[in-house]
């Protein structure tokens, strides 16, 4: 008995192998450092709100620049194009049917045609509207610069905003098109089937597309006017002399699909350019992390394995609770990167100390309870 004691490796020896070199503990070392990487980027991000020249004097930096906000994004984008994807399927379908009825090559024909004005209809508000357009002319702007108290035109953030009423002026002018064509054509087909004539006069008063009058009724008495490639000169000159109702449920379907598309195209990212990438890079980072150390904990059992092959018996109670209090030791300074620490949570969102501390640590939970926070021992020391 004595003997076996005596070959008992102390507690000592035990948590020793907690600090050798394995698969589990080498990814936890290489995901924490792309972790940590991705933080300061991340946060290096938030606090520049997204310039190119902004300058972070003494620690801090411009807090009218800097991002205060948790980033509200899909987390797998694959999920926002797919509601794009359903949504050009029912708008083709939807159409399908009313090019059919006239279309010479029939359902065939009708559905190749509803397909195209679909995908322009839906493409053109996802992207030029929606994610191009409200999305950056929501982004705050800045007409004044911090340093000197001048209005500032042409900064960072003002060229973004600019850039999104540019594109949801050229958006919402190519959907209206793009629907009002569709309506138009559907429109002379019905025209045609009935063997009625079109007008001959176009909208005198707004709303008509860039063209005079002279110039829409000379195209219009042409003819090309007087066929059925004259859709989108209908368009163009008399947008809503619709006399079908088959025409205006399609323009009016066209503008539904185009105003969920818009919308999902607005909260596709953030406001910011690049700052959902950021935040989805940070997340996934913390995610690898958790995952580097649940698969280290998952490796205790090789490591008592390797242990008692070394010892020749099994462990004690106590060998294995100081194995298992060595392993956290040994990946403590990894798990802080699961949590944001309190100055920067101060210092990201410009708020004091004591609500960090209050929202951060109280949560309901007593004073013994919880965690004491580096604020809380700055006086005591």
């Amino acid at each position: 008995m004595s003997e076996q004691a005596e070959s008992r490796l102390s507690l000592n020896e035990i948590s020793d192998f907690a600090k050798f070199q394995s698969p589990e503990y080498d990814n936890v070392v290489l995901q924490s450092d792309y972790a940590t990487r991705a933080t300061l980027s991340f946060y290096r991000f938030r606090q520049l709100g997204g310039g190119r020249s902004g300058k972070i004097e003494n620690g801090r930096s411009d807090s009218r620049k800097g991002i205060h906000y948790v980033s509200d994004h899909p987390e797998v984008r694959i999920l926002s194009l797919s509601v794009i994807a359903l949504l050009i399927l029912f708008e083709s379908a939807a159409n399908a049917y009313f090019f059919a009825q006239q279309s010479e090559f029939g359902l065939f024909g009708g559905l190749f045609q509803a397909a195209a004005v679909s995908l322009a209809n839906v493409a053109t508000s996802y992207f030029i509207i929606g994610f191009w357009g409200l999305r950056h002319a929501s982004m705050p702007g800045s007409f004044r610069n911090a340093d000197t108290g001048k209005i500032q035109l042409f900064s960072d953030r003002n060229i973004i905003k600019f850039f999104g009423f540019f594109a949801i002026a050229i958006g919402v002018i190519l959907v209206l098109l793009v629907n009002l064509s569709a309506a138009h054509y559907r429109n002379i087909l019905d025209l045609q089937a009935l063997g009625q004539g079109f007008p001959d006069v176009a909208t005198s008063t707004f709303p008509r597309f860039w063209m005079d009058g002279e110039s829409c009724a000379a195209v219009l008495n042409s003819e090309v006017g007087k066929s059925i490639g004259s859709a989108a000169t209908n368009a163009m000159c008399r947008p809503f002399a619709l006399h079908s109702l088959d025409a205006m449920v399609l323009f009016a379907l066209g503008l539904a699909i185009s105003a969920l598309a818009t919308f999902e195209g607005r909260r596709a990212d953030a406001p910011y350019p690049g700052f959902s990438d950021a935040a989805r890079q940070f997340e996934r980072a913390r995610r690898d992390v958790q995952d580097a150390l649940d698969e280290y904990y998952k490796s205790f059992n090789r490591i008592i394995a390797r242990a008692m092959e070394t010892q020749g018996d099994d462990l004690t109670p106590a060998q294995k609770n100081a194995l298992r209090k060595a392993m956290d030791s040994a990946i403590s300074p990894y798990k802080q990167l699961l949590t944001t620490d309190p100055e920067i949570l101060e210092h990201e969102f410009q708020i004091s100390k004591e609500v960090v501390t209050k929202v951060k640590f109280d949560q309901g939970k007593s004073r013994l309870e919880r965690p004491r926070s580096r604020y809380e021992t700055e006086g005591e020391e």
